[in-house]
C-alpha cells in the first residue's frame, strides 16, 4: 500500500476504501493503527538539521573585504610584537581595533542567520494538534493528530483545522466549504464533493474531494479518510520546496559588488604594496655588478635588516591606508537607516541586504488576491428594472471594502419597489454579519454575502438614513436590521451545488411584532422600527443564486413601481445578454427573486411545525428545485475582489521605472485577467492570448519557448498556478538575470518567497509560513508600498554609492599619500595609527549622513540597474583615481611645502622658528648625518616646544607638525569630499549642503573630533600631532579646497557626456533584442 502517491481524488469511494483497507463505520484497529504509525512515521514535518554555531561563525567570515581586513590586523599584531616596547599598548590599537570591527561583524551576522531560517517551523503552527478519529467503531475526541496514519476515518466540521490530506467519502450537510486560499490561493471558499474526478493530473485546485493539511473548515461536516500524512501531504512538499529554495539562495547584488571590489582592491594593495617596495629597495639592499655583465658582484651585496623592516612597516602602512575599515560598520548602518525609512512606508524589512536588492528590481511577480485586490468581496453593479421591461437599469456601486459608508449606488435618486426588493433579499436571504473591529469592518461568515449587506447598506431605507449612519459603531448594517425585522424566518432551503442557490421561507410581521422582531434582533438596532410589514399574513420565499439558473427559473418580474410583469423573449434575452457581458468581466453574478402568497401552496401558510402539509417539502431537499421555481426577479448584483484604488498608478509608475509586472494567482484565468486589465497589467483591447496562460500550460512549454514568453515586453498573467509553478517562473527569470520581487500571503507562495531575489510578504492577511520566508513584509497588504519600497531602495542604492565614493575616493588618496612620500624618499607623513583614525572615525559620520541623502526627483524614470553591472565602472575608477591622486598629492605637497618654505602664496608660517630645509634635502633625509654644518633649530607648537637630541631627528621626531598637517588637509578634504557626494552628477549649486542637514551636523561632529585630537594634549601625544595656528589652518584651506573645484569638472563631463542614459522603454527595447 503506497498510501504517499495514491491518487484517491480520482477514485471512489469505494475503491478508497478497499485501497487503505478500511470501513468508513469502523475505522482502523489500534493495532493496524500503530503498525502504520511504524511504517509511515508519525503526521509531522521533518525539521532539518540546523547549522552549527561554529559553521555559521566560520560562515561570516567567507567575505573578501573581511579577508583582507583580517589578513591586516594579523601583519599589525606581528609588527606591535617588534614595536611594543618602543610603542607601548598604542601599537596594539590599530590590530584591536580592526578585529573588534570582525567580531561584531560576526556576532551581527550569526543573529540574523538564527533568525532567518524559521519559516519551516512556521508551517508545523498550520498543522491541527488534534483530530476526531473512528477507531475500532468508536469515535475518538480530541486523538493527537500526529499519530493520525493513512487509513485513518475522521470527522471534520466547520471551524476545524484538517491534520492531514484527506478523500472526503460522506458528507453530513448538504454542503462543505474549505478555505484553502493560504494552500492554493483561490479568493473564496471552495466547495467540496464526493465524487471522483476523472483526472488523475487535476491541478490541486481541481481536486473538489481533497481536503488539504493546515486548511480550514468554512462550513458543513463530513467523514473522510486519511490519503497522505507527514512530508507526504501537500504541506510537507512545500517544506521540501522551501528547503531546495534555501540552497538556491544566491548573493545579493550588493554582496557581489562588493566581493568584486574586494578582490580588485586586494590585487590593487599587493601590486603597490610590492611597487613601493621595489622602488625603495636601493635604501635596504645595494651590490655592484661582475664588470661588463649584468651579473650581481655577491661579495659586495649589503643588506640593512632595520631599513628593510621599516619598508616593510610602510608597504603595511599603504594596505592600511587603502583598506576603508569602517566600509562594513557604514554599509550596515546605511541599511540599517534604510528599513526604518521603509517601515514609515509600511515596508518592514527582515533582511538587511534586500533594502538595497530592491533597488535594482527589474520584475515584480505579484500575487492577486490581497495584494492587487482588496481581499473584501463588492458589489460593483447591481442590475434592476426600471418603469418598463425596456428600461434596464445598470447602476454602479463603488466602494472597495467592507466599510457600509464607503462608498454608494450611483444614479439611484430613490428606493423605488424594485430596488427595496432586492435589499430585502439581501438582508434576509443572509448568514454572514459585518462587524466594526480596530475601527474598521470585518466580515463574519461568507465575504460574498456580508459584500450584499454592504451593497444593501449603500442603497439604505426611504426614511431614518441618517439614524441609522450615527450608529454604525453598534450596528454597521443598520438598514439591513430595518429590512429583515419586518419578517420573521419560518425556514431555510440550503444553497447545493445543484441548484446554486439557497433561499429562506419568512412571515411577515405586524409593525407591533415588527417592533418586537427589531428588538430581538441579531442584528439589533437601537432605534424604533419604522417600516412598511407585510400587508398579507401569507408567508414569502426569499431567494438568491447564480444568475443564470435564478433567471431560468423565474418566469415573472419586478418593475420599480411594484407591479409584477410577465418575462416575455425580448427581457429574457435582454437580462441574459447582461449577464454574459457581466461574466465576461470576471464578476460574480447573484440574481434575486421572490415567490409569495398563495404561488408558494402549502407553504403560505407554514408556521415551522412538523404537523404542518408544507413540512414534507421543506424536510425534502430533492423538492427545493419545485418550491423555487415561477419566481418573480427582483435584481442581480455583480460583485468582485475589487482591485486597490493606488494600484493602477502604481503599477504606472513600475512602467515609468522600466520594472515590469507579471501576476501569478491561484485563481482562475478569467477573474486573474479582469484584474489585469483594470490595474494596467493589459492594456485596453490587447489580446491576452499569448499573455494570458495557466501555470500547467506554461510547465509543459519548452525551454526556449519559456524564456521567450518572459522576455516577452508587457504583463504577463499566469493563473491556477501551483507552488512548482510558480518556483519555475522565479527560477528561468533568474537565470535570464532578473532581478526578481515576488510577492504572496499564503503557503502555496512560500518556496517562490524564499527563491526570489527579494520576497515580500502580506503582513495582515499573510500567514506566517509566508512572513518567515520572505525578505521583507508589507503592514498594509498594500501593492503600492512595494513600488515605494522599490523607489526606497534605489534612493539607498545611490546613497550606499555616495558613501563608498566617499570613502574609497579618500582611501586611494591615503595610499597615494603613501606612495608618493616612498617614492620621492620623503619622511612618512602619515602614520597606521592615524589613518586608522581618519578611515573609522572621521569619516564615520559624513558617510553615514550621506545615507540621509533625499532621492534625486527622477529616480523612478530611471531604468533598473542589470544584475550584472559592476560596481567600479571604468568611469567611477576614474573618477576615484583623479579625486584621490589629489589628495594625496595635497598631504604630500602640504607636508613638504612646510619643510621647504616659511611661507606660501601669500601665507606666513614662520613664527614656530622651524628650519627651512630644500626639496633635495627632504628627500634625501637619510643622509642627513653626512652632511656638514647642517643644524635643524627647535620650533613651537601651541604652547610647547619641539627641540631635537641631534639635528638629524628633525626629520623624524621634528616632523610633528608637518604630519599634522598632512592629517588636517586629509581631514578637510574628506569633509569637502562628502559635500561633493551628494549627488553623483548634480552640482553642488543644485544640491547645496544644507540639502542634508545631517551631513552639515556630521562634519561639524567629525572636525570636532579632529579639534579634540589636535588640542587635548593627551590625545596629541597619542596620535603624534600638534596644535596649528591660524596661519597653518589657512594652508590647510588652500590645499583643501580644491577638491572641490576638481569634482565640480568631474560632474559636469559625467551628466553631460558619460551618463546621459536612454528613457526605460528604449533600454528595454534594447535590452530584449
Amino acid at each position: 500500500m503506497n498510501a504517499m502517491m495514491y491518487p484517491a481524488w480520482s477514485h471512489d469511494v469505494k475503491d478508497v476504501l478497499k485501497h487503505h483497507k478500511v470501513d468508513a463505520k469502523e475505522g482502523l484497529e489500534d493495532v493496524e493503527a500503530e503498525r502504520r504509525l511504524e511504517e509511515f512515521g508519525p503526521n509531522e514535518l521533518k525539521k532539518p538539521e540546523p547549522a552549527s554555531l561554529l559553521a555559521m561563525v566560520l560562515e561570516q567570515f567567507d567575505d573578501t573585504l573581511v579577508k583582507i581586513l583580517l589578513l591586516a590586523a594579523c601583519i599589525s599584531f606581528g609588527l606591535a610584537f617588534f614595536e611594543g616596547e618602543e610603542l607601548g599598548v598604542g601599537a596594539f590599537v590599530e590590530p584591536g581595533v580592526i578585529l573588534l570591527i570582525l567580531i561584531l561583524n560576526a556576532i551581527v551576522g550569526v543573529w540574523q542567520e538564527a533568525n532567518a531560517e524559521s519559516a519551516l517551523e512556521a508551517l508545523k503552527e498550520m498543522s491541527a494538534e488534534t483530530a476526531k478519529v473512528i477507531r475500532g467503531g468508536k469515535m475518538v475526541a480530541g486523538y493527537p493528530a500526529a499519530k493520525l496514519v493513512p487509513g485513518d476515518v475522521i470527522e471534520i466540521c466547520a471551524g476545524d483545522r484538517v491534520p492531514a490530506d484527506c478523500r472526503l467519502v460522506e458528507m453530513k450537510t448538504a454542503i462543505l466549504r474549505a478555505e484553502q486560499a493560504a494552500l492554493t490561493g483561490e479568493s473564496v471558499a471552495v466547495q467540496k464533493s464526493v465524487d471522483a474526478l476523472t483526472s488523475v493530473h487535476s491541478e490541486l485546485q481541481s481536486k473538489d474531494t481533497m481536503l488539504f493539511a493546515g486548511t480550514g473548515i468554512a462550513s458543513g461536516n463530513g467523514i473522510c479518510v486519511v490519503n497522505s500524512t507527514g512530508m507526504n501531504t501537500e504541506i510537507g512538499k512545500i517544506q521540501e520546496q522551501i528547503e531546495e529554495a534555501a540552497k538556491e539562495d544566491d548573493d545579493t547584488p550588493l554582496k557581489r559588488n562588493l566581493d568584486e571590489f574586494g578582490e580588485a582592491l586586494a590585487k590593487i594593495i599587493l601590486g603597490v604594496c610590492i611597487l613601493v617596495w621595489v622602488i625603495n629597495i636601493n635604501h635596504f639592499l645595494s651590490f655592484k655588478f661582475i664588470k661588463g655583465t649584468w651579473i650581481p658582484d655577491t661579495t659586495t651585496i649589503a643588506f640593512s635588516f632595520g631599513k628593510a623592516t621599516f619598508y616593510f612597516k610602510v608597504a603595511v602602512a599603504l594596505a592600511v591606508a587603502a583598506i576603508p575599515e569602517g566600509l562594513p560598520a557604514v554599509i550596515t548602518t546605511c541599511l540599517a537607516l534604510g528599513t526604518r525609512k521603509m517601515a514609515k512606508r509600511n515596508a518592514i524589512v527582515r533582511q538587511l541586504p534586500s533594502v538595497e536588492t530592491l533597488g535594482c528590481t527589474s520584475i515584480i511577480c505579484s500575487d492577486k488576491t490581497g495584494t492587487l485586490t482588496t481581499n473584501q468581496m463588492s458589489a460593483i453593479t447591481l442590475v434592476a428594472l426600471g418603469a418598463s421591461t425596456t428600461d434596464v437599469r445598470d447602476l454602479k456601486v463603488t466602494g472597495t471594502s467592507f466599510d457600509p459608508d464607503g462608498g454608494e449606488v450611483v444614479g439611484l435618486k430613490s428606493i423605488d419597489s424594485a430596488v427595496e426588493a432586492v435589499a430585502r433579499v439581501c438582508a434576509l436571504c443572509n448568514d454572514s454579519r459585518v462587524v466594526v473591529q480596530h475601527d474598521s469592518y470585518k466580515a463574519i461568515g461568507q465575504p460574498t454575502e456580508s459584500a450584499l449587506l454592504v451593497m444593501t447598506e449603500k442603497i439604505g431605507v426611504s426614511t431614518g438614513q441618517d439614524r441609522i449612519k450615527a450608529a454604525r459603531k453598534h450596528d454597521p448594517t443598520g438598514a439591513c436590521t430595518e429590512y429583515a425585522s419586518a419578517f420573521k424566518k419560518v425556514a431555510t432551503l440550503e444553497f447545493d451545488r445543484d441548484r446554486k442557490s439557497m433561499s429562506v421561507l419568512c412571515k411577515p410581521l405586524s409593525e407591533g411584532e415588527a417592533e418586537q422582531n427589531d428588538q430581538d434582533s441579531v442584528r439589533r438596532s437601537p432605534r424604533k422600527a419604522s417600516r412598511k410589514a407585510g400587508t398579507s399574513a401569507d408567508n414569502m420565499l426569499f431567494v438568491k443564486g447564480a444568475a443564470e439558473c435564478i433567471l431560468e427559473r423565474c418566469s415573472t418580474a419586478m418593475l420599480s413601481d411594484g407591479s409584477v410583469v410577465p418575462i416575455d423573449t425580448k427581457l429574457r434575452s435582454s437580462l441574459s445578454k447582461i449577464i454574459d457581458d457581466k461574466a465576461e468581466h470576471a464578476l460574480r453574478l447573484l440574481a434575486m427573486a421572490v415567490k409569495k402568497g398563495e404561488d408558494l401552496g402549502d407553504l403560505a401558510t407554514y408556521d415551522g411545525s412538523q404537523s404542518h402539509a408544507g413540512f414534507s417539502l421543506i424536510s425534502d431537499p430533492s423538492k427545493y428545485d419545485r418550491i423555487e421555481s415561477d419566481l418573480t426577479f427582483v435584481g442581480l448584483a455583480g460583485l468582485r475582489d475589487p482591485p486597490r484604488p493606488e494600484v493602477a498608478q502604481a503599477i504606472e509608475g513600475c512602467h515609468s521605472a522600466g520594472i515590469r509586472v507579471m501576476v501569478i494567482t491561484g485563481d482562475n484565468k478569467l477573474t486573474a485577467e479582469a484584474v489585469c486589465r483594470d490595474i494596467g497589467i493589459f492594456a485596453p483591447g490587447q489580446d491576452t492570448e499569448d499573455a494570458s496562460l495557466t501555470g500547467a500550460e506554461f510547465l509543459a512549454m519548452p525551454d526556449l519557448e519559456k524564456k521567450n514568453l518572459l522576455n516577452t515586453p508587457g504583463g504577463i498573467c499566469f493563473s491556477r498556478a501551483e507552488p512548482r509553478h510558480k518556483q519555475e517562473i522565479v527560477r528561468i527569470l533568474k537565470d535570464m538575470g532578473e532581478i526578481v520581487a515576488m510577492t504572496g500571503d499564503g503557503v502555496n507562495d512560500a518556496p517562490a518567497l524564499k527563491l526570489a531575489d527579494i520576497g515580500v510578504a502580506m503582513g495582515i492577511a499573510g500567514t506566517e509560513v509566508a512572513k518567515q520566508a520572505s525578505d521583507m513584509v508589507l503592514a498594509d497588504d498594500n501593492f503600492a508600498t512595494v513600488v515605494a519600497a522599490v523607489e526606497e531602495g534605489r534612493s539607498i542604492y545611490d546613497n550606499m554609492k555616495a558613501f563608498i565614493r566617499y570613502m574609497i575616493s579618500s582611501n586611494i588618496g591615503e595610499v597615494v599619500s603613501i606612495f608618493l612620500s616612498a617614492a620621492l624618499g620623503l619622511p612618512e607623513g602619515l602614520v597606521p595609527v592615524q589613518l586608522l583614525w581618519v578611515n573609522l572615525v572621521t569619516d564615520g559620520p559624513p558617510a553615514t549622513a550621506l545615507g540621509f541623502n533625499k532621492a534625486d526627483p527622477d529616480i523612478m524614470q530611471k531604468p533598473p540597474r542589470r544584475s550584472n553591472e559592476h560596481f567600479i565602472t571604468p568611469w567611477i575608477l576614474f573618477r576615484w583615481l583623479v579625486v584621490g591622486l589629489y589628495v594625496g598629492f595635497a598631504t604630500v605637497a602640504v607636508f613638504a611645502v612646510w619643510y621647504t618654505h616659511d611661507s606660501f602664496m601669500g601665507i606666513d608660517f614662520s613664527d614656530d622658528g622651524h628650519t627651512v630645509v630644500t626639496f633635495d634635502q627632504l628627500r634625501n633625509w637619510e643622509s642627513c648625518e653626512s652632511w656638514r654644518g647642517f643644524k635643524a633649530a627647535p620650533f613651537t607648537a601651541g604652547s610647547s616646544t619641539v627641540s631635537f637630541d641631534t639635528p638629524c631627528d628633525y626629520f623624524s621626531k621634528g616632523k610633528i607638525k608637518a604630519s599634522t598637517l598632512s592629517l588636517s588637509v586629509l581631514v578637510a578634504i574628506e569633509m569637502f569630499n562628502a559635500a561633493n557626494a551628494l549627488s553623483e552628477d548634480n552640482s553642488i549649486l543644485k544640491v547645496p549642503v544644507w540639502s542634508n542637514p545631517w551631513l552639515l551636523m556630521a562634519m561639524a561632529v567629525s572636525f570636532g573630533l579632529h579639534f579634540l585630537i589636535l588640542y587635548v594634549p593627551t590625545f596629541a601625544t597619542t596620535f603624534s600631532i600638534v596644535p596649528l595656528s591660524i596661519n597653518e589652518w589657512l594652508l590647510v584651506l588652500l590645499f583643501a579646497l580644491p577638491v572641490v573645484i576638481l569634482d565640480e569638472i568631474l560632474k559636469f563631463i559625467g551628466r553631460n557626456f558619460i551618463n546621459k542614459q536612454a528613457p526605460p522603454a528604449e533600454m528595454a527595447k534594447d535590452k530584449d533584442v
